[in-house]
C-alpha cells in the first residue's frame, strides 16, 4: 500500500487544477478576446488562452502538490499524514513554502500543458463538424 501514499493528495490536486486549466482558458476568452462562441478562437487566440489557463493551473495546484510531494518522499516506516504536512510546512517555512518549485514547475509542465491544450482546444472544433 506504500505505493499509493498521496493518492488522495493526487486526486484533491487535480480537481482544482483543471478548474483552473479551463476556467482560465475560458475566461481569456471571452473577457481578453471577447468571444461569445469558444470554437471560433483563432489558433493564436487558443495559444494565449492555454498560457493562461496552464499557468493558472499550474499555480493553483501547485500547494496541494507540494504536500503530495513530501508525502511520497517520507520513508516507509514514516506514517505521517497530510495535515501534519500541512502544519509542519507552515510552522517551519510559512504560507510561502506551498509555491516552493512553482518557476521550475511552470517552466517544465507550463509547455507541455500549453501545447496538449492548444492543440485540443483548435482540434475540437474541427472534429465537431
Amino acid at each position: 500500500m506504500g505505493l499509493y501514499r498521496g493518492a488522495s493528495w493526487t486526486a484533491a490536486r487535480n480537481a482544482p487544477g483543471s478548474f483552473a486549466l479551463f476556467g482560465g482558458s475560458a475566461f481569456t476568452k471571452e473577457y481578453v478576446f471577447g468571444l461569445e462562441d469558444y470554437r471560433s478562437a483563432t489558433w493564436s487566440q487558443n495559444f494565449v488562452a492555454s498560457i493562461a489557463g496552464s499557468i493558472s493551473s499550474i499555480a493553483i495546484s501547485q500547494p496541494l502538490d507540494v504536500i503530495k510531494t513530501r508525502i511520497q518522499n517520507q520513508n516507509f516506516e514514516s506514517k505521517q499524514g497530510g495535515m501534519a504536512v500541512v502544519r509542519d510546512l507552515l510552522k517551519n517555512e510559512g504560507a510561502k513554502g506551498f509555491f516552493k518549485g512553482l518557476t521550475p514547475k511552470v517552466l517544465i509542465v507550463g509547455p507541455k500543458l500549453i501545447f496538449s491544450f492548444t492543440l485540443a482546444q483548435s482540434l475540437i472544433p474541427i472534429f465537431g463538424q
